[in-house]
């Protein structure tokens, strides 16, 4: 979960109590809001998750009336993540390698034996330096480059690098483990399928250099990753599978 990320608050206009969201983040995040009020109305249930929009101010998540003559409170707890549970992955799209150059091996694919257990991600053993570029077009919405850390071992899950890419679709694709100062790109750039974003390092939870790729979305509760399609070669199209070599053409 993103930590004293987003602000939640409320304040009264008129006879109405209007909770608002504050996000200084450029991707979307998912709020699961539970509200306890009392001596207020409101003309619509409570929904299950609201998605707070990138870069936003004072978004509106829930309007309530007040009763006349009644003293009223309200609290309220809730949770969110990184993503938007509105999205859906278009299982159309090809992806590119995310690779400039080279050939190289996916060491570890879609619920891999080790650290992919139950995840959709996949890992590709190269060099430190190699160039990483974006297997999708879409928007830079967050970029960590600042860790020279790496082990294999939990001690270091919170040290890799990476860049994050916001599509069209609402998803959000994550390039990690890249190099101290490894990022091309900065926050907000636009990118094009096939544009350099990175270089390729080991910093974090990692037992040598190696790209992490991931596509994701969130429910409020859990990122939940997405199985995508590359174009391998100049005539195939499919899943990558692990323990294969990859060229980049």
């Amino acid at each position: 979960m993103a930590q004293e990320r987003i602000k939640i608050y409320d304040a009264q206009v008129g006879q109405r109590i209007l909770v608002y969201a504050d996000n200084p983040d450029l991707f979307p995040y998912t709020i699961r809001l539970q509200i306890d009020q009392t001596g207020l109305d409101t003309n619509k249930p409570m929904p299950e998750f609201v998605v707070l929009p990138g870069n936003e101010k004072r978004f509106v998540i829930a309007t309530f009336y007040i009763k006349r003559n009644i003293p009223w409170k309200v609290n309220y707890k809730f949770q969110y993540m990184e993503g938007d549970a509105n999205a859906v992955h278009n299982d159309d799209y090809v992806y590119q390698l995310p690779f400039k150059e080279g050939r190289y091996m996916m060491s570890q694919g879609y619920n891999g034996p080790s650290t992919h257990q139950g995840v959709n991600a996949l890992d590709f053993t190269m060099p430190e330096g190699e160039i990483i570029v974006a297997a999708r077009n879409g928007k830079v919405v967050m970029v960590k480059e600042d860790s020279d850390r790496g082990c294999p071992s939990d001690d270091c899950l919170t040290d890799g690098n990476f860049v994050r890419i916001l599509h069209d679709d609402g998803t959000i694709a994550e390039y990690h483990h890249l190099q101290l100062n490894g990022a091309i790109v900065k926050l907000g750039d636009i990118v094009e399928q096939g544009q350099e974003i990175g270089k390729c390092g080991d910093t974090g939870y990692a037992t040598g250099p190696h790209l992490h790729f991931t596509v994701f979305k969130t429910d409020g509760i859990r990122q939940i990753t997405i199985k995508t399609k590359f174009k391998y070669q100049h005539n195939k199209i499919g899943f990558l599978k692990p323990g294969m070599m990859y060229s980049a053409f």
